[in-house]
């Protein structure tokens, strides 16, 4: 099978993206990579596997008295609670259910993915957990919706029409109760935060010993960003040290249904975005575009790692950022970076990935910026 129709035939089954990044001059295809389609029939076989997977999740519960229950589809509209908030006020959030992209294949997410709110016509905010926290700072009604991470073309909550989401069926059950109830989000380091487009979560935090930044993520995701502005120079360097314990896929992570990873990335000011991650399956040296809708027009993935490295123990990377742009992206250069990021995604398949962070770096060799 040729290599056109091959990508013809993942791109009619949605499992990869367009692979036309906005500032490159054409198509970049997946380099060292399997077809899409071998990795497409070992996630059919592992259906059963998932499913007992999340079955085997326990349901998280508050304690109290129920102000109110809703029961919310994907319906790209946001429901009204009938609660009103008064300035400083909270509440305390239960939810429980999946909505499905394909009952066939068994590919759902969960509330810590898809549950949102705001209060008014406010920003919108992601519950981080099946349990959590809503306070109010300036008072007023509160609504809800469940969608993708992504799902939203702006922070009003207005659904993007630029990659409008699929289809999904399913419900995500609610119950609201009053005060503060459930734990907090761990706090980020300085000057991290995370990414409206995927919202709030409580995949980061710093380590017990504070000289690493932890990540842990389990059936969700997530992107936190360091804003930073560094001009793109020949001798600019991203340098890192990271400790993977567990990845979140068993599979190659090219495809859309198999796309959770663990990642450390350069935003640059065209709007595109180069990642490092470590692959369960890929060889070290493979570079692609990211699978998923929108981001496949921004996103360039590269495999540094790989199990065989060995997981559970410190590597030190250093990376020449234009260099690397140039080889993986092609076409024009951008002038400067303008965001570090630390990406962490486990929603599709419900795995488990846990790595930590250290000093982190970028800037010119003789001159980095120390970012963490």
């Amino acid at each position: 099978m040729s290599q056109s129709i091959d990508y013809r035939i993942a791109r009619a089954l949605d499992l990869v993206g367009e692979q036309y990044p906005a500032a490159a001059s054409g198509p970049l295809p997946i380099r060292n990579a399997p077809s899409p389609l071998r990795v497409f029939l070992p996630f059919v076989a592992q259906r059963s596997e998932r499913r007992n997977r999340r079955n085997a999740e326990s349901p998280k519960t508050l304690v109290g008295k129920v102000l109110h229950h809703m029961t919310l589809r994907a319906d790209k509209q946001w429901h009204d609670s009938g609660i009103t908030l008064s300035p400083g006020e909270s509440v305390s959030v239960s939810a429980n259910g999946r909505l499905f992209l394909s009952r066939a294949l068994d590919v759902s997410i969960g509330p810590r993915t898809c549950l949102w709110y705001r209060i008014d016509d406010g920003e919108i905010h992601r519950l981080p957990s099946d349990i959590g926290t809503i306070t109010s700072k300036a008072g007023g009604r509160l609504y809800f919706q469940v969608a993708l991470p992504g799902a939203f073309g702006n922070r009003a909550g207005e659904t993007s029409t630029e990659s409008p989401p699929p289809p999904m069926d399913g419900n995500i059950e609610i119950e609201i109760y009053s005060g503060s109830g459930a734990e907090d989000s761990p706090d980020l380091p300085e000057g991290w935060h995370y990414y409206w487009r995927l919202g709030e979560g409580s995949i980061y935090r710093k380590c017990d010993d504070e000289s690493a930044l932890c990540c842990d993520t389990h059936g969700d995701v997530g992107i936190i960003k360091y804003p930073i502005e560094q001009p793109l120079t020949d001798d600019m360097q991203l340098s890192w040290s990271w400790c993977v314990d567990a990845l979140p896929s068993t599979l190659p992570e090219h495809v859309q249904p198999t796309h959770d990873y663990l990642s450390i990335a350069v935003e640059f000011d065209n709007g595109l975005d180069l990642t490092y991650m470590w692959s369960s399956t890929l060889p070290a040296g493979t570079i692609f575009q990211c699978p998923l809708p929108w981001w496949d027009k921004r996103e360039t993935h590269w495999v540094l790692r790989r199990p065989e490295d060995g997981l559970g123990i410190w590597h030190k990377e250093s990376r020449g950022i234009k260099e690397d742009y140039m080889q993986a992206i092609g076409a024009q250069v951008p002038e400067r970076i303008v965001a570090v990021w630390l990406i962490a995604n486990s929603a599709f398949q419900s795995g488990h990935g846990k790595c930590k962070y250290r000093e982190i770096k970028l800037g010119p060799s003789d001159a980095q910026q120390a970012i963490f």
